[in-house]
């Protein structure tokens, strides 16, 4: 186990045990199924810049990418305010300078002139099916920057189901990229900026996929 998340580990137990932000709590499923899956990106993919994480949940992948990369200009997102005072108390605690958590609607953040197509960057780790997740990134994104799903890796009919959001997104999607032994990477690229009206209302965004 990776030595460097040891005390963002006591500090995840410890809230975990009163207030509930994961499942997963086991020690050894936690290193691996939370702090390093969070960081697989960095092996393939050079990340830099301003990158939005959203449906950061318990702070992953944000709080391991900020703790090993602190090069990284990284916002995270929830809307689940528990989940977001975790991640900010992590951040004090272990004195991550270069994260931002706000608890925060993705479809409403990305109509914000601050936010809008600001971003290098966006993550998303096991949040939403993918059609959904591309119409909340894309609002973030600036064009030509990029969008990486952390999905399992026989997904094809996600895939699939996702292509007409692409296109009405502005996203092309360029990589698909396997890792540790079920996962893989989907990488969309911005090719132009997206319409105005989108990203929707959540509720219009589930019910009527693009």
């Amino acid at each position: 186990m990776n030595a460097v998340f040891d005390d963002l580990y006591e500090l995840y137990e410890e809230y975990n045990s009163h207030t509930n932000i994961s499942a997963i709590r086991n020690k050894e499923e936690v290193y691996q199924k939370h702090f390093n899956d969070s960081i697989a990106v960095l092996e393939h993919y050079p990340l830099s810049g301003k990158i939005i994480d959203i449906g950061t949940g318990g702070g992953f992948p944000s709080l391991p990418l900020a703790l090993v990369n602190p090069e990284l200009e990284i916002t995270a997102i929830d809307s689940v305010n528990k989940k977001i005072i975790f991640v900010n108390q992590a951040k004090d605690k272990l004195k991550i300078t270069n994260l931002i958590a706000l608890n925060a609607r993705a479809e409403e953040l990305a109509q914000d002139p601050n936010y809008r197509e600001k971003f290098d960057w966006s993550v998303s780790r096991a949040v939403a099916e993918l059609s959904i997740l591309l119409e909340l990134a894309t609002g973030f994104l600036k064009p030509g920057g990029k969008f990486i799903a952390y999905k399992k890796l026989d997904n094809k009919e996600e895939i699939s189901a996702a292509k007409t959001s692409a296109i009405k997104t502005k996203l092309k999607l360029i990589e698909t990229r396997s890792y540790d032994v079920d996962k893989q990477f989907l990488v969309y690229e911005k090719i132009a900026r997206c319409p105005s009206l989108i990203p929707r209302k959540y509720q219009q965004i589930k019910k009527n996929p693009l």
